[in-house]
């Protein structure tokens, strides 16, 4: 009746989370951990382990950019672990602890970088099969988060940013690191739980002198020259704690900054947008509900579109923050801790707390149905975002008509003729970069268009 106890868990993962006893046959108990589920059929004696169950923890994903079937991530209590093959049963452990951050080089991925709690980070000379500590120069007495941001400079995989309570900086893929900041929170401390970290760090990249980063205790700052100098940009913003700040890729002046009020019983806006560099900020939150943001990703291609990870799966908006929707389906309503692009395929990929890893093809995202027509039925772009040639079909009415191609400054890139009594052409995009574009067509008395990208 309690007055003893006997310990039943030998040979099972650590960090109990939950356990059911049969009521018909008390023999057999279900238990369920960190690790996974197990089975007792003998009231706990002894053990077995269900394997291949997607249930891992993940904190963050990343993917290999040169073999993007190559995926890692760190997870709670399971150290970090990847997939050479993408296929959902062939993940192992490279490095343990609690797993957080990991980076791939982009250029060079014998270079892997891996951590577990409170900062405790290490690099990998021979593509993640051997690890050594990369922590010369970052001071034992700094703060570091329990999951401690690193980032690349996105200009540079050989620099690389550490966040503590300051922010280091290592120009030679972490064998050393030097501070580049004062004491950016407020304080802080803690023994069991250290508070007063950077939980979050952006370098954009179209200029790699602007790094953006934000605290657990609601502090976000920008640095315009390579950490000489430093400016606190939070004074609009809710004092919460910072989960992301992501420069807008294009434009350093351009910043999004993410929040959670989990530890608050009070409604504030989640997302933030910036085109000042901070001086100012506006709130897109919109629609969404009262749920932390865990991570925010401004499409390079796709104009005025952002992805969200939430605790309640991830979002899209195309008209920045105006209206959001939940992306795709199949993903399970569990928190999705981080979202990783890669550009080339086209595809986000997901971690989730709870779930294991998803990834989505956003080729599937925009299509005609999509691109609302301004003349419906007249114009219709076959292949949005297309790739090196945009094709479309138009059926003048009795005359020649004009069309051109602008970029949304306005600026002119293509201009040709459409001949009456044809109503499908191809238009060679040779020589225009990706980004988001107009089609114009004219005639006597009338002009439609139509918005497209170009992927590559």
């Amino acid at each position: 009746g309690g007055n003893s106890w006997s310990m039943i868990s030998s040979g099972v993962h650590v960090d109990q989370q939950a356990i059911a006893v049969h009521p018909m046959n008390p023999g057999f108990v279900v238990l369920g951990n960190d690790g996974g589920v197990y089975l007792s059929y003998n009231a706990g004696s002894s053990w077995t382990f269900l394997e291949n169950l997607p249930v891992t923890q993940f904190y963050t994903c990343e993917v290999d950019e040169q073999y993007p079937h190559r995926l890692y991530g760190g997870t709670q209590d399971n150290g970090t672990n990847r997939t050479l093959t993408g296929n959902p049963d062939e993940w192992h452990n490279i490095y343990w602890g609690d797993g957080f951050y990991t980076l791939v080089d982009p250029l060079d991925n014998t270079y892997v970088y891996a951590e577990y709690q409170y900062g405790n980070f290490a690099r990998s000379t021979n593509g993640g099969y051997s690890f050594m500590t990369a922590m010369s120069g970052i001071s034992s007495s700094d703060r570091k988060n329990w999951n401690t941001p690193v980032v690349f400079d996105p200009n540079n995989p050989q620099v690389l940013y550490y966040g503590a309570n300051r922010l280091y900086k290592s120009v030679n893929r972490a064998v050393s690191w030097q501070v580049i900041s004062p004491d950016l929170t407020n304080g802080g401390g803690g023994m069991n739980v250290v508070w007063g970290t950077i939980t979050s760090i952006s370098v954009a990249a179209s200029n790699s002198q602007y790094v953006y980063i934000g605290t657990d205790d609601g502090n976000v700052w920008r640095t315009s020259n390579g950490g000489a100098n430093w400016t606190w940009l939070s004074e609009s913003l809710p004092d919460r704690w910072v989960t992301r700040v992501a420069a807008d890729p294009m434009n350093h002046n351009i910043v999004y900054v993410t929040f959670s009020g989990y530890r608050y019983d009070s409604y504030l806006p989640h997302i933030f947008r910036s085109t000042d560099a901070g001086g100012t900020w506006n709130d897109i939150t919109g629609i969404l509900p009262d749920m932390p943001v865990n991570d925010i990703i401004p499409d390079p291609s796709l104009d005025s579109t952002l992805y969200i990870a939430t605790d309640f799966g991830v979002y899209v908006t195309r008209d920045l923050g105006v209206n959001w929707q939940m992306l795709g389906n199949n993903l399970p309503n569990v928190p999705v801790t981080d979202i990783r692009l890669h550009q080339p395929t086209r595809t986000l990929v997901a971690a989730t707390y709870g779930r294991s890893m998803y990834a989505f093809n956003l080729d599937q995202l925009v299509n005609v149905k999509d691109q609302p027509l301004r003349n419906p039925g007249r114009l219709t772009i076959r292949h949005n975002p297309a790739r090196d040639m945009l094709e479309f079909n138009f059926l003048p009415v009795d005359v020649i008509a004009d069309y051109w191609v602008i970029d949304l400054q306005g600026r002119l890139l293509l201009h040709g003729k459409l001949n009456p009594g044809q109503d499908q052409y191809q238009v060679s995009l040779s020589g225009i970069s990706k980004g988001s574009y107009l089609l114009i067509i004219g005639e006597k008395n009338s002009m439609v268009s139509e918005k497209f990208i170009k992927l590559y």
